[in-house]
């Protein structure tokens, strides 16, 4: 744990300068403080990535320059030389900056889109990165962008700023985990595997080609289109599992991948036998 003072100051130094300064109300724990550096290192290593060709080989790293009573120093350097016109000439500190703060305002809800796509990774690299700030009361994050000693880019996240930016991510990250429903009406099913069961839910699985290839697990909407489909028709002269059927179905989806049918209801009167003609 880093016992500074009130006004602990994380530095990273360019040609043209970004500051981050964190105003503490309490010691900021090394750990938290070493998983925010680092996220926000994988994240403007991504940024610089983004900029160049796939060619070039990017390194960029946090590196301790000095810690003394009252702050932490620390720059941000790139290895490779083909970027060095690009980091220090182009501006792209301040572009990075602008990213910094426009990812910080999405989540805040004071824009509609974030600057650049977010993964579920970036997502929780961004919550470590305000981890030392959302855990302290009172504290604040000042980040400044300078040429010359001139400001050209401030903003500040405080700590109350930075929790609702935590629970905006556990949100968006908890919507990534769960199941996108879709419904899609009148389309043809049949049997892959039943369990013979009309009073059990597990072992039926069903292919509808229009929407998957696979077979999928089926559940039904209520017990009476369960029990309308489960039963045979004597005009077919074939058990009701060797049949097709017509139905509505709301597919729960995962990530774009239908993992699940839902009947929701079936046309009886269009159910035939799929080895006719």
């Amino acid at each position: 744990m880093y016992r500074g003072s009130m006004n602990n100051i994380l530095e990273i130094d360019l040609s043209k300068r970004l500051e981050i300064k964190i105003n503490n109300q309490a010691p900021v724990a090394l750990q938290d403080l070493s998983l925010s550096l680092l996220s926000f290192n994988r994240q403007f290593h991504k940024f610089v990535e983004s900029e160049t060709n796939r060619e070039t080989d990017v390194g960029t790293e946090l590196l301790i320059k000095e810690v003394r009573s009252g702050s932490i120093i620390v720059e941000l350097v790139s290895q490779a030389s083909p970027i060095v016109p690009l980091l220090w000439e182009g501006g792209t500190l301040g572009q990075w900056a602008t990213v910094v703060e426009g990812t910080c305002k999405w989540l805040l809800g004071k824009a509609e889109s974030p600057p650049r796509e977010m993964s579920k990774q970036d997502l929780q690299e961004w919550n470590k990165f305000v981890e030392p700030v959302a855990k302290d009361n009172g504290s604040q994050m000042n980040i400044n962008v300078s040429n010359g000693g001139k400001v050209i880019n401030q903003f500040i996240v405080d700590s109350n700023e930075a929790k609702a930016i935590q629970n905006q991510i556990g949100r968006l990250v908890d919507d990534m985990d769960t199941p996108e429903d879709n419904i899609h009406l009148r389309k043809v099913m049949y049997w892959y595997q039943t369990k013979f069961d009309p009073e059990s839910d597990t072992g039926n699985r069903a292919i509808i080609d229009d929407l998957s290839k696979s077979s999928l697990k089926v559940i039904f909407e209520n017990n009476a289109v369960k029990d309308a489909m489960l039963h045979s028709d004597s005009k077919f002269g074939k058990p009701w599992h060797e049949l097709a059927y017509l139905v509505d179905v709301e597919v729960q989806t995962v990530r774009g991948t239908p993992k699940l049918y839902k009947v929701l209801r079936y046309y009886p009167e269009d159910t035939f036998d799929p080895g006719l003609e």
